[in-house]
């Protein structure tokens, strides 16, 4: 449903000893509902910042409301329904990433992760991760549905052959395809958080 995209920089992977520039992603955000669930859920990723290449580049999941992508169970009156509205607030303040996730229907959810570093949002030591996080990136903003499902069976997350065709309007005639609705995007500078 968004995210934030670390640039790739040709000049940052080969011409520095720096090692930036792979254009991985410090957040993405989710919406998973499987069709026999009474609702879906929300859950944030982190990637940490490491090489394609590297074995130990992979996203770490946050739940929001519901579960992360690995659990199959239906989240019932943890989850968010289709059509349930809910918001996202992500303030890239200095170095910390501070997220803000509302709805009606459930409790606020906040995280913060400092993106100079590897800490996680849990505040442990991710040995396995860039200790510089992503400090020397520049980022740019995504929103929008970006459906992780494809009819293409072959090895690899983006590839789960699911249902579909691949015709727009008979896989949404059978109700295979995704759907995003955004009712406001605000692009504004950071700002420090409130203290509570």
């Amino acid at each position: 449903m968004g995210q934030i995209h670390a640039g790739k920089d040709e000049y940052l992977l080969y011409d520095t000893d720096d090692q930036f520039g792979w254009g991985n992603e410090p957040i993405k955000i989710y919406y998973k509902k499987w069709p026999n669930h009474t609702t879906g859920s929300v859950f944030w990723t982190y990637e940490k910042n490491l090489p394609r290449k590297d074995p130990n580049r992979s996203d770490v999941a946050y739940p929001v409301w519901g579960n992360t992508w690995e659990n199959p169970v239906d989240p019932s009156a943890k989850g968010i329904a289709l059509g349930e509205v809910f918001s996202y607030v992500i303030n890239v303040h200095n170095n910390i990433m501070h997220l803000t996730f509302t709805t009606n229907n459930q409790a606020e959810v906040n995280y913060q992760i400092d993106l100079s570093n590897n800490i996680d949002a849990y505040g442990k030591v991710d040995a396995l991760d860039n200790p510089d996080g992503y400090q020397q990136d520049w980022f740019y903003f995504k929103a929008g549905a970006y459906n992780q499902c494809s009819t293409k069976d072959a090895p690899g997350i983006w590839y789960t052959n699911c249902p579909g065709t691949g015709d727009w309007l008979v896989d949404k005639a059978n109700g295979d395809y995704a759907q995003a609705t955004f009712y406001n995007i605000e692009l504004s500078p950071s700002e420090a958080p409130n203290k509570q």
